[in-house]
């Protein structure tokens, strides 16, 4: 058994970009508790911070995350844990997915953003419903998340994907008692692939094709991504992974397309008028790609252009 416990001041002024630019057919993994992936700064916070009676506290075991504690509504009447301040931008998803392992009761999740009012800051909650002792998997569309201060439901803003400052999890049902959830993955989901006719014109397109998100060049390719995001998003790129247990109708159009293989690394990218240029180097060393898209006629002219 490993007890993982982060205080307040562990976390502070600790900030955790992800590699969140790419849009997956699936899903792609924010927080994991089996030491083979992400691993986020998660601390307790109960309602005793309001003068609660509440109680509650979390440990990873087997690969799992558990969160078990007791409500008391003659108070706060909640229990949490959360992971902040992070940096996410989530532009490219369409929700976050969460496996648990429920008590029957229901459960909210919580985003934070950079956003105040009044003041404070901005939350934006999603309650789900779960199935006593049963593993379920649970979809929470970004347009199902409601803005939250201290409890009271906003009129607005809408959420801002690319400004994700932290996420948890929550108990605060109305009820007293005992409550015990076990979680073994966060996941940020996207429902579909973006057709390359969309984006003609608009964005330059580098497609990562991988056996599955486990693959070590799909990982290393990822960070060399993310060490250079600045760059990246400079030149206007999509980054697109697609694995090999994609297979939406989506999936298979592109990999014909770009003559992409199943069952290996391969890497493609897309200027902005359409054209394909096939990199083979697995990885590849990100200022390769830059000087690339540098040499282009578009690229040449945006660089040379006052308002870039």
């Amino acid at each position: 058994m490993s007890r993982r416990k982060f205080s307040g001041a562990m976390a502070t002024g600790l900030t955790t970009t992800l590699a969140a630019l790419a849009v997956h057919a699936s899903e792609t993994r924010l927080s994991g508790f089996d030491g083979d992936g992400p691993e986020l700064p998660w601390r307790i916070v109960n309602d005793n911070v309001m003068g609660g009676r509440s109680d509650g506290d979390f440990e990873v075991r087997d690969g799992t995350l558990v969160f078990t504690g007791r409500t008391n509504t003659n108070g706060g009447g909640f229990s949490s844990i959360r992971a902040e301040p992070l940096r996410l931008n989530l532009e490219a998803f369409d929700g976050i997915r969460v496996r648990v392992k429920g008590d029957g009761r229901r459960y909210t999740w919580r985003l934070a953003s950079t956003r105040r009012w009044r003041g404070i800051g901005v939350g934006y909650w999603a309650e789900f419903a779960t199935v006593a002792d049963e593993w379920i998997t649970v979809d929470l569309p970004f347009a199902d998340f409601v803005p939250q201060v201290r409890g009271r439901r906003l009129r607005g803003p809408d959420i801002d994907k690319a400004d994700i400052a932290g996420m948890g999890l929550m108990i605060y049902d109305g009820k007293d008692g005992p409550f015990a959830l076990e979680m073994e993955g966060v996941y940020a989901y996207a429902t579909s692939l973006p057709a390359l006719d969309e984006l003609r014109w608009k964005k330059r397109v580098l497609i990562v094709s991988a056996p599955a998100n486990e693959d070590a060049a799909l990982t290393t390719q990822l960070a060399l991504v993310e060490k250079t995001r600045a760059e990246f998003e400079e030149r206007d790129l999509q980054l697109v992974v697609l694995l090999d247990s994609d297979a939406s109708p989506a999936a298979d159009a592109l990999r014909e397309k770009l003559q992409v293989s199943t069952g290996r690394f391969e890497l493609r990218l897309v200027g902005k008028d359409g054209g394909v240029k096939r990199v083979d180097t697995a990885p590849v060393n990100m200022q390769e790609i830059y000087g690339l898209i540098d040499t282009m006629p578009m690229r040449r002219r945006e660089m040379d252009s006052p308002e870039r």
